[in-house]
């Protein structure tokens, strides 16, 4: 495992050194808000545009220092293709299941904490207080620090690509997830992370959005491309349908009446 992380940490120095984003070529001061661990657990749903969308982040955000560290849980180093992931994000730091014990020190470090992938397996154990690997442990120290963590939830909801059709396990699943938000988690969904993750760290709040017309219909359309747990501000005198509420509380939308 040693020998393997260490080959791992040199492909990602070469790398970075053919970008022309080597520690010698262009220091990253690994002490500003905008330098992040990416965590990769055991799904590889999607994974390939997920990369895609980090890439952006990165590209988008480099000019503000923005860089990443990449972790890789037990089955996520064994399941996950580890040579594209490193030569797409090129990190900082590679670590590893065996890093466990350097917890402190990459909370000191790295102020973000992005999963694109978590499992069921790791947001189960956070939520009821199970911190016995590395992914877990991380996750729960990130958010008992009141640390920004950002995680996909994509992989818990769907096993193998695809949602059960047992509503207990389902509502399991829910409960699980609103405990972690509860926590302090922010949700990204494939397609957003760019908006939601850059939002924030360029001080735009991607969670609030704003309904200007008056006297106008809110219905479950005007929800469509709202974030779950966000704010859609309405004015006053708006009208709102019964079905817009429901949905909305259902995805912890709180409707804010303005002015």
């Amino acid at each position: 495992m040693i020998k393997n992380k260490i080959t791992l940490n040199v492909l990602a120095d070469i790398t970075k050194r053919l970008n022309g984003t080597s520690d010698n070529i262009c220091a990253v001061d690994v002490s500003s808000k905008n330098t992040g661990i990416i965590v990769f657990t055991g799904s590889n749903v999607d994974i390939t545009e997920k990369i895609a969308e980090l890439k952006r982040i990165k590209e988008k955000g480099f000019e503000k220092g923005f860089a990443f560290s990449v972790a890789f849980s037990f089955v996520g180093d064994k399941l996950l293709p580890k040579d594209y992931i490193i030569n797409s994000l090129t990190p900082i730091e590679i670590f590893g299941e065996e890093d466990i014990v350097k917890i402190e020190e990459i909370i000191e470090k790295y102020s973000i904490l992005i999963s694109p992938n978590i499992t069921l397996n790791t947001v189960a154990k956070v939520a009821t207080g199970v911190i016995d690997t590395f992914a877990s442990n991380l996750l729960w120290n990130y958010l008992y620090e009141g640390k920004l963590v950002y995680l996909d939830f994509d992989s818990v909801r769907k096993q193998h690509g695809k949602p059960s059709q047992n509503k207990v396990i389902n509502n399991l699943i829910e409960n699980h997830i609103r405990i972690l938000k509860e926590m302090g988690v922010k949700e990204i969904e494939r397609g957003r992370y760019e908006e939601i993750i850059n939002g924030e760290l360029s001080g735009v709040n991607p969670s609030f959005k704003e309904v200007n017309e008056k006297n106008r219909v809110i219905t479950v359309a005007d929800l469509k491309n709202i974030a779950p747990n966000s704010v859609l501000s309405i004015p006053a005198g708006a009208i709102i349908t019964p079905l817009a509420k429901e949905v909305a509380s259902q995805m912890g939308i709180k409707l804010e009446i303005g002015n």
